[in-house]
């Protein structure tokens, strides 16, 4: 029976031609065209600075390492342009059924819980599109740039970067559904998209201003603290071990359980709230 919520969630999606283009592919799609040109507008202008310099002082290019871009554009899948866009698809899915009413129709198909819980995991599901679209978008418009410099392509992907790089995959995923989870939640607190939206972008507007002022309050980055009240601090913590920073793998525990603990809090209210609302007039 989850399995049918689920496929009802994802095929009604699926039917939501404007909700997908706008919070699936508009960042993807945008951020490597504008990448493109950005990155050709700086190679234009400092072609115009060699000219006039001696030819001593020309930097010749570098190769450019496929499997470098491909790591450092995965450590950074999860930032707040594509979070603010793919929140419209979690909202949406998270309260439509309020906006239209539906609820009284589709409960007795299905128990409360597999019905909020399908949400829930087709917004999972969903997800994976706007990362990986968003990972091949930016690596095409690198080769596009590196292309238009006249600039040498190689593929250096050893197995451990490799692996390191799926890991940073899967904790920008996390991270993502992280925020989806307080969209399913302020989606079934306050029974509306708007709400859905608003209310995960205040909390990590909130955080995010917080997190900036605690050196300020003696508060360590890699304090147990810090990591479990701002999942945005887990995110970078894990995003930059992998990477090969000095982390201590003790902070990285904590970075994971306060991550975590922001995806499983978050979904686990949301089915409690779900479970003692009254939906006859929904």
């Amino acid at each position: 029976m989850l399995i049918d919520a689920i496929r009802a969630e994802l095929f009604r999606f699926s039917r939501n031609g404007t909700v997908w283009l706008w919070s699936l592919l508009v960042i993807p799609l945008g951020s490597a065209i504008v990448g493109i040109f950005a990155r050709q507008f700086l190679m234009t202008s400092l072609q115009k600075a060699a000219a006039s310099s001696p030819a001593s002082l020309v930097i010749p290019k570098a190769a450019m390492n496929l499997g470098d871009v491909i790591t450092d554009q995965t450590a950074q899948l999860a930032g707040i342009n594509l979070l603010a866009f793919f929140l419209i698809a979690a909202a949406t899915i998270s309260a439509s059924d309020y906006r239209w009413e539906s609820w009284r129709l589709i409960r007795p198909r299905n128990s409360r819980r597999n019905l909020i819980l399908g949400k829930g995991i087709a917004i999972a599901v969903i997800a994976l599109v706007p990362l990986s679209l968003h990972l091949v978008c930016e690596t095409f418009g690198r080769i596009i740039s590196a292309s238009l410099e006249n600039r040498s392509i190689v593929i250096g992907f050893e197995t451990k970067q490799a692996g390191a790089t799926v890991l940073m995959f899967v904790v920008a995923w996390l991270r993502t559904l992280q925020v989806a989870a307080l969209a399913l939640l302020a989606g079934v607190a306050t029974r509306s998209i708007f709400g859905g939206y608003v209310v995960p972008m205040a909390v990590s507007a909130g955080t995010f201003l917080l997190a900036g002022m605690l050196s300020g309050f003696g508060w360590d980055a890699n304090q147990w603290r810090t990591l479990l009240l701002f999942p945005a601090k887990a995110h970078d913590v894990l995003q930059s071990a992998l990477a090969g920073g000095p982390i201590p793998a003790a902070t990285n525990v904590k970075a994971i359980i306060g991550l975590m603990f922001w995806l499983a809090a978050p979904t686990a209210l949301a089915v409690w709230l779900f479970e003692r609302q009254d939906l006859s007039k929904e």
